[in-house]
């Protein structure tokens, strides 16, 4: 698989560091937002209906008929492709008495037809009703069915990097202006070409923003992770994209806060042993940094599969982390994406749905990875997260994630206390920041 010509990438733009941060306030950002249910309920009238939402991949769907379920709050859709190739969204509903006609729960399927099992009505694959039983015995028919009122409802479709997105009410701006400028930054990593290896959900005890704030900054490393010093600088690169953000972490060296900067530790040690790597006499942790980026620019030739040509050194060995506006964030490598994605729960703004989808670039020939998605509630939350995956995630990564998730429970408590006067961020949590500003522009009718 070659590479895209030259002239055709759009290459990631650098991070500078040196830019100034813009100011966006240092008011405190108010605890009862993460438990009111009337912030809740805003939360859903004013911008869940009125955002891109990710749902799917498109090779989830590759033939006519192939469906996806998803759930997002209190609403079921379903995702078809059609018989002309194009993948519409539907509400999961039917129009007759509201019984939902994907019953499958989240996930892939495959229908010939739309059937109600609750009396029988039919839609076709693009949500075209077919067929009423004893339709003679509906008054209001008597001069014609009105079947284009009585269609599947639909939601508003598009598509960016082998992703469905859906957007409940429709109008305003079109997919790639909402998400500018992410397209253009990740055109190089060809995340379409991408396959999912691994998909789960997790029901945590915390509100969705609580979640979304747990990924959105690094500053919480040396406490919540202070292994990562080790092998990951903490101190990230921060850059805001309009209602969108990401930070860049340097990996494969240690934090300049720890406390040896003079060779690899431990956990650096574990970090290249899992890369087949060998620390040199004499390294130190900045080396083994520069020598991850060497070995790839070795084989970038060989192995083209791999993007590796159109990046620079830095995302040959850094994680590029860009969350999406209002819900996913993604770990981005030059070979996997480690993604996490952020559900309201449908009733309890307490609880919340976090979806741990990983990504990889795999080789051509590669068989395709067989992954089983299933919800984890929580009360069997693992202690382990890698022991419910289907696939190896190296400890290094699952320890951090059973840090982050073994924290939540916490932190929804205390913004729901009584004595929390509101949240006091730093420089480093911008992101958070800018992420709590747009919510509430939406809430608070702005937006």
């Amino acid at each position: 698989m070659a590479t895209k010509p030259e002239e055709a990438v759009r290459h990631t733009p650098p991070v500078d560091a040196a830019r100034p941060l813009p100011d966006l306030g240092s008011e405190r950002i108010s605890g009862e937002r993460f438990h009111s249910r009337e912030w809740m309920d805003l939360e859903w009238t004013r911008m869940w209906r009125r955002v891109w939402n990710m749902a799917c991949r498109e090779s989830d769907l590759p033939e006519p008929g192939d469906t996806f379920t998803y759930t997002l709050g209190k609403e079921s859709f379903v995702f078809v492709r059609g018989h002309d190739q194009r993948i519409r969204g539907f509400y999961n509903v039917c129009q007759h008495r509201g019984n939902q006609l994907m019953l499958n729960g989240e996930g892939c399927g495959h229908v010939d037809s739309f059937h109600c099992g609750y009396h029988g009505w039919q839609w076709n694959i693009e949500g075209v009703l077919q067929h009423i039983p004893d339709v003679e015995t509906y008054p209001q028919f008597r001069n014609g069915v009105p079947a284009h009122a009585l269609g599947m409802e639909p939601v508003e479709t598009d598509c960016w990097g082998g992703w469905v997105f859906f957007r409940m009410e429709p109008g305003g701006e079109s997919l790639l202006e909402f998400l500018d400028p992410l397209p253009a930054h990740l055109d190089t990593y060809e995340i379409g070409k991408w396959d999912i290896v691994d998909y789960k959900t997790f029901e945590w005890p915390c509100n969705w923003k609580a979640a979304c704030d747990a990924f959105n900054e690094s500053y919480h490393f040396q406490s919540l992770h202070p292994q990562m010093m080790q092998w990951s600088n903490g101190i990230a690169v921060v850059e805001l994209l309009g209602i969108h953000s990401r930070m860049v972490n340097e990996y494969g060296t240690a934090d300049p806060r720890y406390h040896d900067q003079e060779k690899p530790g431990p956990e650096l040690r574990t970090y290249m042993g899992m890369r087949g790597m060998e620390p040199e006499p004499g390294w130190t942790p900045k080396d083994v940094r520069l020598e991850i980026q060497r070995q790839k620019r070795a084989v970038q030739d060989v192995m083209t599969y791999l993007p590796y040509r159109n990046m620079h050194d830095a995302q040959l060995s850094d994680v590029y982390h860009y969350t999406f506006f209002p819900n996913v964030s993604w770990n981005v490598t030059s070979e996997s994406i480690t993604g996490f994605r952020y559900r309201p729960h449908p009733t309890d703004p307490n609880l919340c749905y976090y979806d741990l989808i990983i990504m990889g670039h795999l080789p051509p020939d590669a068989p395709k990875p067989e992954y089983t998605h299933r919800v984890i509630p929580r009360d069997k939350l693992p202690r382990y997260y890698r022991d419910v995956l289907d696939m190896d995630l190296n400890p290094i990564i699952s320890k951090v994630l059973e840090q982050d998730g073994a924290n939540l429970g916490a932190v929804q408590k205390g913004l729901s206390s009584d004595g929390f006067k509101g949240m006091v961020l730093c420089d480093q949590e911008l992101r958070v920041r800018l992420f709590h500003n747009v919510v509430a522009d939406y809430v608070e009718g702005r937006r």
